[in-house]
């Protein structure tokens, strides 16, 4: 299974629509979705997210992606040759200073409670 805690998208209902199993969080979403999938739900984020933001799904591969203000996408999958690029993307996007991705992704309540819970 894969686990993304999702914000800054339009027309959730188009995965509704597609059997995507979603919790809400106020204004942002808990998805849980098969990796048969996968292309499915990146081609929605590519194309409901908010110039911006960006998104990541953790499973097998923890994959991000990033939407920048001019609309320009940049998809990574984590490994230790781009972690550090990623992180200084998730700052600059968010505007803050994370100590490490995974810091990031654990203190995520949503993955906290699905994709972590075994751990």
């Amino acid at each position: 299974m894969n686990y993304s805690y999702v914000m800054g998208v339009n027309h959730i209902d188009r995965l509704k629509k597609c059997n995507f199993d979603i919790k809400v969080y106020g204004s942002n979403y808990g998805i849980v979705f098969p990796n048969k999938d996968i292309s499915i739900f990146e081609d929605y984020i590519c194309d409901s997210l908010k110039n911006g933001f960006w998104n990541e799904y953790l499973g097998k591969e923890k994959v991000f992606i990033f939407k920048f203000v001019d609309g320009s996408i940049k998809r990574y999958v984590l490994c230790n040759d781009n972690e550090d690029e990623i992180l200084k993307l998730c700052c600059e996007f968010a505007n803050t200073n994370f100590e490490s991705i995974d810091k990031m992704l654990r203190n995520n309540e949503f993955y906290a409670s699905t994709y972590y819970k075994e751990d």
